[in-house]
């Protein structure tokens, strides 16, 4: 049975998750953005709230002949992100690791093909703090006109 209390809680748990993709929209269109340039964004936005140890999967349809910027940003609360581009044979066409971050990969498609985006947010490394942080990743695409 469905109390107002319970009713009010689910409310509450839709507007925080609305908030919270407002407050990534928001981030990503600050921090993330600009750095695309000289590629146009695509007006795609794709974004996931994660926490340290979680992992993300987009896939994405790049069109033949186009040249793109694929851009992986994330909140400095997560630290750097690991992440890969792979095609659908799962070949890692591209791959930026933590200790290495490389933020944006820049390419051009021979053929239309949709490729995957996995995105790993690393564990903290010890520390002592076991506070749980969630921050914003975004994935976003840039073309040349």
């Amino acid at each position: 049975m469905n109390t107002p209390r319970t009713l009010i809680a689910i409310a509450a748990l839709v507007l925080l998750q609305v908030g919270a993709m407002a407050q990534c929209r928001a981030f990503a269109k600050h921090n993330c953005i600009p750095n695309l340039l000289p590629y146009k964004f695509n007006e795609t936005f794709n974004a996931a709230q994660l926490a340290n140890g979680e992992e993300a999967e987009v896939e994405l349809t790049f069109y033949s002949g186009q040249e793109y910027r694929l851009m992986v940003c994330a909140q400095s609360i997560l630290g750097n992100v690991n992440w890969k581009l792979s095609d659908a044979t799962g070949q890692t066409l591209f791959e930026s690791k933590a200790e290495e971050p490389k933020d944006i990969f820049d390419f051009k498609v021979a053929n239309t093909q949709q490729l995957k985006v996995f995105i790993d947010v690393p564990e903290k490394a010890g520390g002592g703090n076991d506070m749980l942080h969630v921050g914003c990743v975004g994935i976003l695409v840039g073309f040349k006109e």
